[in-house]
Protein backbone atom coordinates (compact mmCIF):
# COMPACT_ATOMS: atom_id res chain seq x y z
CA UNK A 1 0.00 0.00 0.00
CA UNK A 2 1.65 3.39 -1.16
CA UNK A 3 1.93 6.02 1.66
CA UNK A 4 -0.36 9.10 1.61
CA UNK A 5 2.51 11.97 -0.19
CA UNK A 6 2.49 15.15 -0.27
CA UNK A 7 -0.57 17.22 1.30
CA UNK A 8 -1.61 20.66 -0.21
CA UNK A 9 0.34 22.76 1.73
CA UNK A 10 3.74 20.49 0.63
CA UNK A 11 2.61 20.85 -2.79
CA UNK A 12 1.98 24.04 -2.39
CA UNK A 13 5.61 24.67 -0.84
CA UNK A 14 7.42 22.94 -3.40
CA UNK A 15 5.19 23.50 -6.49
CA UNK A 16 5.30 27.37 -5.90
CA UNK A 17 5.46 28.09 -9.39
CA UNK A 18 5.89 26.57 -12.82
CA UNK A 19 9.43 24.59 -12.69
CA UNK A 20 11.78 25.64 -14.60
CA UNK A 21 15.02 24.25 -16.05
CA UNK A 22 18.26 24.76 -13.54
CA UNK A 23 21.90 24.44 -13.19
CA UNK A 24 22.02 21.93 -10.55
CA UNK A 25 22.20 17.97 -10.28
CA UNK A 26 21.04 14.87 -8.18
CA UNK A 27 22.51 12.06 -8.95
CA UNK A 28 22.61 8.51 -7.51
CA UNK A 29 26.45 6.96 -6.14
CA UNK A 30 27.13 3.80 -7.65
CA UNK A 31 27.98 1.04 -5.03
CA UNK A 32 28.35 -2.75 -4.84
CA UNK A 33 26.04 -5.79 -3.69
CA UNK A 34 26.21 -9.43 -2.86
CA UNK A 35 22.83 -10.43 -4.33
CA UNK A 36 20.48 -11.76 -1.72
CA UNK A 37 21.96 -8.62 0.80
CA UNK A 38 20.30 -5.08 1.28
CA UNK A 39 22.08 -1.93 -0.51
CA UNK A 40 22.10 1.07 0.47
CA UNK A 41 21.54 4.14 -2.93
CA UNK A 42 22.63 7.56 -1.65
CA UNK A 43 21.94 10.00 -3.39
CA UNK A 44 23.36 13.15 -3.61
CA UNK A 45 22.93 16.95 -4.81
CA UNK A 46 25.08 19.35 -6.72
CA UNK A 47 23.53 23.20 -5.88
CA UNK A 48 24.31 26.31 -7.12
CA UNK A 49 22.07 28.36 -5.15
CA UNK A 50 20.18 28.11 -1.58
CA UNK A 51 17.49 25.38 -1.38
CA UNK A 52 15.02 25.59 0.91
CA UNK A 53 13.51 22.12 0.12
CA UNK A 54 13.61 19.12 -2.37
CA UNK A 55 11.48 16.43 -3.99
CA UNK A 56 13.37 13.08 -5.25
CA UNK A 57 12.28 9.94 -7.04
CA UNK A 58 13.81 7.25 -8.19
CA UNK A 59 13.02 3.97 -10.44
CA UNK A 60 14.65 0.57 -10.48
CA UNK A 61 14.17 -2.79 -11.96
CA UNK A 62 11.46 -4.63 -9.51
CA UNK A 63 13.12 -8.18 -10.46
CA UNK A 64 16.37 -7.38 -8.83
CA UNK A 65 15.65 -4.75 -6.07
CA UNK A 66 12.94 -4.33 -3.33
CA UNK A 67 12.38 -1.12 -1.88
CA UNK A 68 12.96 -1.24 2.03
CA UNK A 69 13.33 2.40 3.25
CA UNK A 70 14.17 6.23 2.69
CA UNK A 71 15.50 8.67 5.35
CA UNK A 72 18.55 11.67 5.88
CA UNK A 73 19.64 9.59 9.15
CA UNK A 74 23.45 10.58 9.40
CA UNK A 75 23.74 12.35 6.06
CA UNK A 76 25.56 15.40 4.71
CA UNK A 77 22.15 16.75 4.66
CA UNK A 78 21.90 16.87 8.70
CA UNK A 79 24.87 18.33 9.28
CA UNK A 80 24.77 21.28 6.96
CA UNK A 81 21.91 22.16 8.44
CA UNK A 82 23.17 22.02 11.37
CA UNK A 83 21.85 23.32 14.48
CA UNK A 84 18.61 22.63 12.37
CA UNK A 85 17.44 19.94 10.82
CA UNK A 86 14.72 18.55 8.26
CA UNK A 87 11.45 19.44 10.18
CA UNK A 88 9.40 17.48 7.37
CA UNK A 89 10.27 14.49 5.67
CA UNK A 90 7.99 12.28 3.43
CA UNK A 91 7.90 8.97 0.87
CA UNK A 92 5.99 6.85 -1.37
CA UNK A 93 7.08 3.82 -3.07
CA UNK A 94 5.39 1.42 -5.30
CA UNK A 95 7.28 -1.68 -5.82
CA UNK A 96 5.55 -2.57 -8.91
CA UNK A 97 4.57 0.46 -10.66
CA UNK A 98 4.67 -0.76 -13.90
CA UNK A 99 6.12 -4.73 -15.20
CA UNK A 100 9.51 -4.88 -14.11
CA UNK A 101 9.65 -1.20 -12.46
CA UNK A 102 9.56 -0.22 -9.08
CA UNK A 103 9.69 3.91 -8.18
CA UNK A 104 9.96 5.67 -4.71
CA UNK A 105 9.83 9.27 -3.81
CA UNK A 106 10.70 11.25 -0.81
CA UNK A 107 10.00 14.94 -0.33
CA UNK A 108 11.81 16.95 2.62
CA UNK A 109 11.74 20.78 3.57
CA UNK A 110 14.00 22.69 5.97
CA UNK A 111 11.67 25.08 7.24
CA UNK A 112 7.99 23.75 7.73
CA UNK A 113 7.48 24.41 11.52
CA UNK A 114 7.13 27.57 13.86
CA UNK A 115 9.42 29.12 14.77
CA UNK A 116 10.18 30.34 11.26
CA UNK A 117 14.12 30.19 10.91
CA UNK A 118 14.52 30.53 6.81
CA UNK A 119 16.70 27.45 7.28
CA UNK A 120 18.26 26.54 3.68
CA UNK A 121 20.59 24.43 2.09
CA UNK A 122 23.27 26.37 1.23
CA UNK A 123 25.36 26.10 -1.96
CA UNK A 124 27.42 22.63 -2.28
CA UNK A 125 29.23 20.01 -3.73
CA UNK A 126 27.82 16.26 -3.75
CA UNK A 127 25.70 16.64 -0.79
CA UNK A 128 23.92 13.44 0.52
CA UNK A 129 20.41 14.54 1.06
CA UNK A 130 18.57 10.84 0.38
CA UNK A 131 19.77 6.91 1.63
CA UNK A 132 17.11 4.62 -0.43
CA UNK A 133 18.27 1.30 0.93
CA UNK A 134 16.67 -1.68 -0.85
CA UNK A 135 16.85 -5.33 -0.96
CA UNK A 136 18.25 -7.43 -3.60
CA UNK A 137 16.99 -10.74 -5.07
CA UNK A 138 19.25 -13.62 -3.79
CA UNK A 139 20.73 -15.18 -7.51
CA UNK A 140 23.99 -15.28 -8.14
CA UNK A 141 23.17 -15.02 -11.43
CA UNK A 142 23.54 -11.34 -11.18
CA UNK A 143 27.31 -11.55 -10.38
CA UNK A 144 28.99 -9.95 -12.45
CA UNK A 145 26.39 -7.31 -13.82
CA UNK A 146 25.12 -3.99 -13.18
CA UNK A 147 21.95 -2.20 -12.68
CA UNK A 148 20.86 1.24 -12.55
CA UNK A 149 19.46 3.25 -9.99
CA UNK A 150 17.67 5.97 -12.01
CA UNK A 151 16.36 9.82 -11.01
CA UNK A 152 13.01 10.16 -13.19
CA UNK A 153 10.69 12.83 -13.80
CA UNK A 154 7.63 10.82 -15.72
CA UNK A 155 6.17 8.52 -13.02
CA UNK A 156 3.81 8.96 -9.60
CA UNK A 157 0.20 9.23 -9.59
CA UNK A 158 0.22 12.22 -10.02
CA UNK A 159 3.34 12.65 -11.65
CA UNK A 160 6.54 13.48 -8.97
CA UNK A 161 9.36 15.29 -9.98
CA UNK A 162 12.78 16.23 -9.20
CA UNK A 163 12.55 19.32 -7.98
CA UNK A 164 14.68 21.73 -5.70
CA UNK A 165 12.93 24.65 -4.13
CA UNK A 166 15.00 27.86 -4.80
CA UNK A 167 13.77 31.39 -3.98
CA UNK A 168 10.10 29.98 -3.16
CA UNK A 169 10.70 28.64 -7.23
CA UNK A 170 10.65 25.05 -7.98
CA UNK A 171 13.56 24.12 -10.64
CA UNK A 172 14.18 20.87 -12.05
CA UNK A 173 17.85 19.51 -12.09
CA UNK A 174 19.57 17.24 -14.01
CA UNK A 175 19.43 13.95 -13.15
CA UNK A 176 22.33 11.36 -13.23
CA UNK A 177 22.02 7.91 -12.27
CA UNK A 178 23.66 4.86 -10.64
CA UNK A 179 25.16 1.37 -10.62
CA UNK A 180 24.50 -0.85 -8.62
CA UNK A 181 27.38 -4.02 -9.11
CA UNK A 182 26.90 -7.40 -8.10
CA UNK A 183 30.01 -8.95 -6.50
CA UNK A 184 30.75 -12.64 -5.25
CA UNK A 185 30.47 -13.48 -1.25
CA UNK A 186 34.33 -14.21 -0.07
CA UNK A 187 35.19 -17.09 2.05
CA UNK A 188 34.75 -16.68 5.67
CA UNK A 189 35.06 -18.33 9.26
CA UNK A 190 31.24 -18.26 10.88
CA UNK A 191 31.46 -16.69 14.17
CA UNK A 192 34.32 -14.24 13.36
CA UNK A 193 32.86 -10.92 13.52
CA UNK A 194 35.32 -8.81 13.84
CA UNK A 195 37.29 -10.23 11.19
CA UNK A 196 40.90 -11.29 13.22
CA UNK A 197 40.76 -14.79 12.58
CA UNK A 198 39.30 -16.61 15.03
CA UNK A 199 36.20 -16.90 17.16
CA UNK A 200 36.57 -15.67 20.81
CA UNK A 201 34.87 -13.30 23.19
CA UNK A 202 36.20 -9.97 21.25
CA UNK A 203 33.65 -11.41 18.99
CA UNK A 204 30.53 -11.05 21.55
CA UNK A 205 32.24 -7.32 22.33
CA UNK A 206 32.54 -6.52 18.71
CA UNK A 207 28.76 -7.04 18.13
CA UNK A 208 27.47 -5.32 21.36
CA UNK A 209 29.24 -2.75 19.91
CA UNK A 210 27.62 -2.26 16.85
CA UNK A 211 23.93 -2.96 18.03
CA UNK A 212 24.46 -0.44 21.13
CA UNK A 213 27.64 1.46 21.14
CA UNK A 214 27.59 3.28 17.27
CA UNK A 215 30.45 0.60 16.41
CA UNK A 216 31.23 -0.31 13.26
CA UNK A 217 29.05 -2.88 11.05
CA UNK A 218 30.39 -6.11 10.63
CA UNK A 219 32.42 -6.48 7.62
CA UNK A 220 31.39 -9.90 6.50
CA UNK A 221 27.42 -10.41 7.86
CA UNK A 222 27.90 -13.98 6.91
CA UNK A 223 30.82 -14.67 9.27
CA UNK A 224 28.78 -12.12 12.01
CA UNK A 225 25.81 -14.24 11.75
CA UNK A 226 27.42 -16.67 13.99
CA UNK A 227 23.61 -18.83 15.25
CA UNK A 228 23.24 -19.35 11.17
CA UNK A 229 19.80 -18.16 11.08
CA UNK A 230 20.26 -15.47 8.21
CA UNK A 231 19.75 -12.74 10.79
CA UNK A 232 22.82 -10.71 12.21
CA UNK A 233 21.54 -9.73 15.73
CA UNK A 234 21.52 -10.17 19.58
CA UNK A 235 21.15 -13.53 19.40
CA UNK A 236 24.63 -14.14 17.78
CA UNK A 237 26.11 -12.59 20.87
CA UNK A 238 24.33 -15.26 22.83
CA UNK A 239 25.02 -17.64 20.54
CA UNK A 240 29.06 -16.70 20.74
CA UNK A 241 28.74 -16.57 24.54
CA UNK A 242 27.13 -20.07 24.94
CA UNK A 243 29.23 -21.78 22.82
CA UNK A 244 32.47 -19.79 24.47
CA UNK A 245 31.42 -20.28 28.06
CA UNK A 246 28.48 -22.57 28.62
CA UNK A 247 29.28 -25.26 26.33
CA UNK A 248 26.73 -24.33 23.81
CA UNK A 249 26.85 -25.56 20.45
CA UNK A 250 29.61 -24.73 17.58
CA UNK A 251 28.68 -22.83 14.74
CA UNK A 252 27.50 -24.32 11.27
CA UNK A 253 29.71 -24.53 8.69
CA UNK A 254 31.86 -22.64 7.81
CA UNK A 255 33.69 -23.35 10.78
CA UNK A 256 36.40 -23.43 12.43
CA UNK A 257 38.10 -23.12 8.71
CA UNK A 258 37.24 -21.27 6.18
CA UNK A 259 34.80 -21.88 3.29
CA UNK A 260 31.78 -20.66 1.54
CA UNK A 261 27.98 -19.93 2.82
CA UNK A 262 26.63 -23.55 2.21
CA UNK A 263 23.16 -21.83 2.37
CA UNK A 264 23.48 -20.40 -0.87
CA UNK A 265 21.68 -18.05 -2.84
CA UNK A 266 19.88 -17.98 0.65
CA UNK A 267 22.90 -16.65 2.98
CA UNK A 268 23.14 -12.68 3.77
CA UNK A 269 26.40 -12.38 2.09
CA UNK A 270 30.02 -11.66 2.81
CA UNK A 271 31.56 -8.83 0.86
CA UNK A 272 35.03 -8.70 2.86
CA UNK A 273 36.71 -11.03 4.59
CA UNK A 274 40.60 -11.07 4.57
CA UNK A 275 41.78 -14.01 7.13
CA UNK A 276 40.75 -16.61 4.27
CA UNK A 277 42.46 -17.32 0.86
Amino acid sequence: MRDLFIPAVIAASIYFSAAVTGQNLIHVDDNTAIPGSTVDVTVRLNNISPVQGYQCALSWDSNIFTFNQVNTDGLDIEAELAPFQVEFFTSTNDDQFAPGIGWAACAAIFDFSPPFGGQLLNPGTDVSIALFQFMTTPDNALVGSCSEIIPVNTMGHPVIQNVLTIGGISQIPELEAGNICFIDSAAFIRGDSNDDGSLNLADAIFLIGYFFGGGDQPPCRSSANTNGDAVVDIGDVIFVINHQFLEGPQPSAPYPTCGADPAGEAGIGCEIYSHCP
